[in-house]
């Protein structure tokens, strides 16, 4: 155990679908049943219990965040931190030091990850991953410069593995917009990965209809004439726990 530590997991939720909760809720109640922490907690932006109770849901004196985002962005650089009330990586406050760990979605695992969850959607579907295109999904902003260093690096990291046939990228709130994807993939048949932790608003209602799906419908489907496999948010990965563990272990 992390002798009087306690664990705040950051989510984003949403006010709209209470559901959006259950990944990250998940993940904390798995964390806890491990006794590594003193304490495990859960704090959302969008919904209760909400990012300024943070370090009142717990006691210990040395508290790890982590944001369990898909990225680097607004929310993780800024609206977080200030918040929680958190002055840097490493916060000393009141006798108790709150330690500000990278997003979830940064760590090096993660494009391993999300290949194993795309082949897995192709081969379940009959589809050889070699002969199938990737288009991943991420959020995005649409504040100046957007959100896309994250995501970008991760559709880098997939296409040097060259398990499949190609690799897109696209965003739902900057350039280049969701909406364009059959413009940008070239395959017949395509494996669609929400960049996203939970099914929220996005997972739920905005993406599939780029499909021709509604909320709750996977595929395969026929779309803009190609086969369209939609996976689920990365909330689901059990793998997600140990990065989360790895990024506790490597800060200050």
């Amino acid at each position: 155990m992390l002798e009087n530590s306690a664990l705040v997991l950051v989510g984003h939720g949403s006010g709209r679908y209470p559901d959006a909760a259950k990944p990250v809720l998940a993940l904390a109640e798995s964390i806890r049943r491990r006794n590594l922490f003193t304490e495990v907690a859960a704090v959302f932006m969008k919904q209760d219990p909400p990012l300024s109770a943070a370090l009142s849901l717990v006691g210990a004196a040395t508290v790890y965040v982590v944001p369990v985002f898909a990225g680097r962005g607004f929310y993780t650089g800024t609206l977080i931190p200030r918040e929680i009330g958190l002055t840097g990586q490493v916060t000393e406050r009141d006798g108790r030091r709150v330690v500000y760990t990278e997003p979830a979605g940064t760590h090096p695992r993660l494009p391993g990850l999300l290949a194993c969850r795309a082949d897995g959607v192709a081969r379940s579907c009959g589809w050889e991953p070699g002969q199938t295109s990737l288009l991943l999904i991420a959020h995005g902003s649409a504040r100046p410069g957007g959100a896309g260093e994250t995501p970008r690096a991760i559709a880098r990291a997939l296409t040097a593995m060259n398990h499949f046939a190609e690799v897109e990228l696209v965003f739902l709130e900057q350039e280049p917009l969701a909406q364009t994807w059959p413009e940008r993939v070239k395959g017949e048949r395509v494996v669609a990965l929400p960049l996203l932790v939970a099914q929220g608003l996005h997972a739920g209602q905005d993406i599939p209809p780029l499909f021709g799906l509604i909320q709750g419908q996977t595929g395969p489907v026929d779309s803009h004439g190609r086969q369209v496999a939609l996976a689920t948010g990365l909330g689901a990965e059990p793998e997600l726990e140990e990065i989360i563990l790895d990024l506790v272990r490597g800060s200050p």
